[in-house]
């Protein structure tokens, strides 16, 4: 077990809050949070925000008290530091295998701004009509059969948030992260009928916003649908 937390020294919505890590895995941060009743919600890609009056509970739990300092060295060190900008909310993080064998850190993330460019190797859009969320089928290919968000024009819509795939930090150099000329992001973008791309063979349906995770098959980056929902309703009002 190797779970850190660091005083309560950080303000935020008049209370002071901890960061709690783990320096082994996000497998060990989240069993741990479950067990001792931190909501989902409070975590930030690499932690959790946890108030202080939840210090005492979390040290008798087996979290270890450490400084501030030396509880960011140990993220890096590990690996599992997500980098994140202003403005920027880490819904989830994880590590991924892809078809080749390799590992790859994917990151769920909220923002109002878009991706790099150079980086970016799709866009696919939210296209709302009240309740209803547009999904497409491409009929040819290798997604053959799979319902999904349609893709959508580029540098159009609202932009929402995006996945980003990253090669993991390499523990043995300090935790050192792959450069960010190597990431992949997938764009999420707010999106009207007019910007979808598809093709003769692909086909459009609309599903209910509350059936349309399960009509894709309840895909992991859906958490970040489910949280741009309410501002792209906001938006439309």
């Amino acid at each position: 077990m190797a779970v850190l937390v660091d005083p309560p020294r950080w303000p935020a919505h008049g209370r002071e809050w901890s960061h709690l890590v783990s320096d082994v895995s996000l497998e060990e941060l989240h069993a741990f949070a479950r067990r001792v009743g931190i909501p989902a919600r409070g975590f930030e890609g690499d932690h959790y925000d946890v108030p202080a009056e939840r210090l005492e509970d979390l040290l008798a739990a087996g979290a270890v008290l450490v400084p501030a300092g030396e509880l960011l060295r140990r993220l890096v060190a590990s690996g599992l530091r997500v980098p994140k900008r202003r403005g920027q909310r880490v819904l989830d993080s994880w590590l991924e295998r892809r078809t080749d064998g390799a590992a790859v850190h994917v990151d769920l993330v909220a923002s109002s701004h878009p991706p790099p460019a150079p980086t970016t190797r799709g866009v696919r859009g939210l296209v709302l009509d009240d309740d209803r969320c547009l999904l497409l089928r491409r009929l040819a290919g290798s997604q053959d059969g799979r319902w999904a968000l349609p893709v959508v024009v580029p540098v159009v819509g609202r932009p929402l948030g995006f996945t980003r795939h990253r090669p993991p930090a390499d523990p043995a150099a300090g935790g050192r992260r792959a450069p960010s000329s190597s990431w992949r992001h997938l764009a999420l973008v707010d999106a009207a009928p007019s910007e979808v791309v598809a093709g003769a063979l692909d086909e459009l349906r609309r599903v209910p916003v509350t059936s349309a995770a399960q009509v894709c098959g309840a895909p992991p980056w859906w958490p970040l649908v489910v949280h741009s929902l309410e501002a792209v309703v906001a938006a439309r009002r």
